[in-house]
């Protein structure tokens, strides 16, 4: 089915292909194309129909995104905290979100604004994702969510959140392996029985509401390295102040000892500190263009 998809984009191509391989890894489409027909009950035309949909949406709107984002992050490079921090045991990217992080306002909560950060991020994580023989593996990844510094100014607007789902299942559908919930209380636990029925119930059944201590039984396989960092970063923002180490998350620490909001020790030294960016991997737009 796969395979025939391929063929009917080969056919109607008008920039189809070029277009999904940038939402769906440079060198390896099939994963993205199976994930997209399964959303969809295997329907080829349907397949063909969305694969489109998202295509020019992707063409029309992306470069726009892309060029935003430079001017928008060297006067917020912290606006908003959802970023890559290293991988599981099987090369899955693991993205984290800390509310108490975010340096949005209210009035930055818009579905273009989220929009043009998470495009960011989850395009450049599939870049970054490989197999443990060093081959790209496609874009399934885990998210961790950490409700410290709870804010619902995201959610407060019903067909924004309608707007901000149905573009990103479109966009990515089945992109989201698992989303680990931490640091949750009454208000989360209140705003998310609220907003379930947008969601579709296979992106329910991925959300798991979780104690810090359960992470890797959630999140598995993790390594020492990953599972370390997400106990450290989930502990240090769960206070009530934060220092200005994870207030300013994007900033490199400056003993090579210290805990690295960044991300994990060797996600930071082989993705984020490198000097080449010869695969096309952007790290988060604060860490690019802040300073």
């Amino acid at each position: 089915m796969v395979r025939e998809l391929m063929k009917q984009v080969d056919i109607k191509s008008n920039g189809i292909r070029d277009a999904s391989v940038a939402m769906y890894g440079r060198t390896d489409i099939m994963e993205g194309y199976w994930r997209l027909l399964s959303d969809c009950q295997y329907d080829i035309e349907e397949g063909l129909r969305l694969l489109k949909a998202a295509c020019d949406w992707h063409d029309a709107v992306r470069p726009k995104m892309k060029a935003l984002i430079p001017k928008v992050y060297r006067d917020q490079p912290g606006l908003f905290s959802l970023r890559q921090i290293g991988f599981d045991g099987d090369g899955k990217p693991i993205l984290y979100h800390c509310f108490a992080q975010d340096h949005a306002s209210p009035g930055d909560w818009t579905v273009d604004g989220i929009l043009t950060h998470v495009v960011h991020i989850v395009e450049n994580a599939g870049r970054s994702s490989r197999d443990k023989g060093g081959e790209e593996r496609g874009m399934t990844m885990k998210l961790v969510i950490d409700c410290s510094g709870f804010v619902a100014a995201p959610f407060k607007s019903y067909e924004n959140l309608t707007k901000l789902h149905q573009t990103l299942m479109l966009l990515y559908p089945n992109v989201i392996d698992t989303i680990a919930v931490v640091n949750y209380g009454r208000e989360a636990r209140i705003v998310w029985s609220g907003i379930c029925d947008i969601l579709d119930d296979s992106l329910q059944q991925k959300v798991k509401f979780c104690p810090e201590k359960e992470l890797d039984e959630n999140l598995g396989p993790l390594s020492y390295d990953v599972l370390n960092w997400l106990q450290m970063e989930i502990h240090a923002n769960s206070k009530a102040t934060l220092g200005p180490v994870q207030r300013n998350f994007w900033l490199p620490t400056k003993g090579s000892s210290d805990h690295d909001p960044r991300g994990s020790k060797t996600f930071v030294t082989e993705l984020i500190d490198r000097k080449s960016d010869s695969d096309g991997f952007e790290n988060h737009p604060g860490i690019m263009y802040g300073s």
